[in-house]
């Protein structure tokens, strides 16, 4: 199926979907505090989108924005709900941002506006990280959203509402103007990174532990060693320009993406050939139609036909002339080097107050996880550092133009196609290359 087709496809679902918000009905996924109501028609089709209360969920949404309101934190409401058993939205475990999620983006349950009986649809949109397969949103133009008021689904009366939106507003982050419920930037270096059975993050001014063998207790995880930021800032920084990249893997990765790219080509080249012999056919045929109306057919007979092929000529006509002429791709296999190069720039400029941003942006970029594991030996914990494997090498590739072929505007292709190393890097060919880690 091509590109086109996908597209055409995504389009018609996205116009469904939004009929159904239209209509107050659910246009995918289901809301904590709700669940589906299959409905017959009278000719016993079923009636897809019908949603109704379900008390017992309905009961814990109401508590949580009590204990809110009356000054709990998230953290401890969902606390009490896991030591109490209560089935968490996910069906795993309650967590602080299952509650208070991201007021902008209308995540979390005391942001769900569906509780105060309007539905807010399109806020959001969804889509696959090529490369870790994990899916990740993107806040639309409040002008795309459909909102539609469904009274009959409200949950949580104005006055509890309006009174967790006062305390949300009151809260900042720490030193800072930013609400609580948006704080994009990482506060560390590699916050967000870290895991071992759960989340590692800040337990103290200095150092990460944990956070699930703190909040949700042993059965989620019991590891609760900790380790000075500075020291892990220090090991991953010492990995990253030293150990991590290995000259073996960028040459069999060079080989997989070449490979990977000349076949894409190849592939749209033979595409191109089919779409010339649909676009002659096409205009063969609508010539006979024309034929078929000077010999004395009615036009209003072949109206309609004539109509699909001059859109279908018109549209393939297009597509040809927006087609790429097709080349090769060719890396040099010197990238691991100028990796180097460029990543130790990078950790020198962390300590300059101009790049110091820019430095910590193009660094996190390069690290997939770094998984923290109680150290066989002693009391510390044991890192393993997995690298991001087209981050890595798109750095390489930006640092001086390594490879040998160019961008129409003359620029070198390793700029100018970084969001593809992603793309074929994610394609599957990770799985044919060395294992990109270090244990530090």
């Amino acid at each position: 199926m091509n590109a086109l087709q996908l597209k055409d496809i995504a389009m018609k679902t996205h116009r469904g979907l939004k009929g159904r918000a239209l209509e107050g009905k659910s246009a995918g996924g289901k809301a904590y505090g709700y669940r589906m109501k299959p409905q017959l028609t009278a000719s016993g089709e079923v009636i897809r989108g019908e949603r109704e209360i379900h008390p017992e969920e309905a009961d814990i949404v109401r508590r949580i924005f009590r204990d809110y309101a009356r000054g709990l934190s998230p953290k401890k409401i969902a606390e009490a709900l896991h030591k109490e058993r209560v089935p968490a939205p996910s069906g795993r475990h309650w967590g602080a941002s299952t509650i208070h999620g991201n007021r902008q983006r209308g995540t979390g349950i005391l942001n769900n506006e569906l509780y105060i009986g309007r539905q807010v649809w399109n806020r959001l949109r969804y889509m696959k990280d090529p490369q870790t397969g994990k899916r990740i949103s993107r806040l639309n133009p409040e002008s795309e959203w459909t909102i539609t008021d469904v009274p009959q689904l409200r949950i949580v009366e104005q006055d509890l509402w309006d009174a967790v939106r006062a305390r949300q507003g009151e809260l900042k982050t720490a030193g800072t103007n930013v609400p609580v419920w948006d704080r994009r930037r990482p506060k560390t270096l590699f916050s967000g990174l870290m895991a071992c059975g759960g989340g590692f993050a800040k337990i103290s001014r200095g150092s990460f532990g944990c956070s699930p063998a703190r909040n949700k207790g042993a059965a989620v995880c019991s590891n609760k060693r900790t380790i000075k930021q500075a020291d892990l800032e220090a090991r991953v920084l010492d990995a990253l320009a030293n150990h991590l990249i290995d000259p073996d893997a960028v040459q069999v990765f060079c080989e997989e993406y070449t490979a990977e790219r000349n076949r894409q080509k190849a592939a749209a080249a033979g595409n191109c050939k089919e779409k010339e012999q649909a676009l002659a056919r096409a205009k063969r045929d609508h010539q006979k139609l024309v034929d078929a109306i000077i010999a004395g057919i009615p036009a209003d007979q072949v109206k309609d036909r004539m109509n699909e092929l001059d859109a279908r000529r018109q549209q393939l006509e297009w597509e040809l002339e927006h087609t790429p002429a097709p080349d090769t791709v060719v890396f040099h296999l010197s990238m691991a080097e100028a990796y180097r190069e460029r990543v130790s720039r990078l950790i020198r400029t962390l300590g300059s107050a101009e790049g110091m941003e820019y430095a910590k942006e193009a660094l996190r970029a390069l690290v997939e996880r770094i998984v923290l594991t109680p150290a066989a030996a002693g009391a510390g914990l044991d890192l393993t550092l997995e690298g991001d494997l087209a981050g890595l090498l798109r750095l390489a590739a930006d640092a001086g133009g390594l490879n040998t072929t160019k961008a129409p505007d003359g620029r070198s292709e390793a700029f100018d196609m970084s969001e593809e190393l992603v793309l074929v890097a994610g394609a599957g060919n990770r799985r044919t290359l060395p294992a990109l880690s270090a244990i530090i």
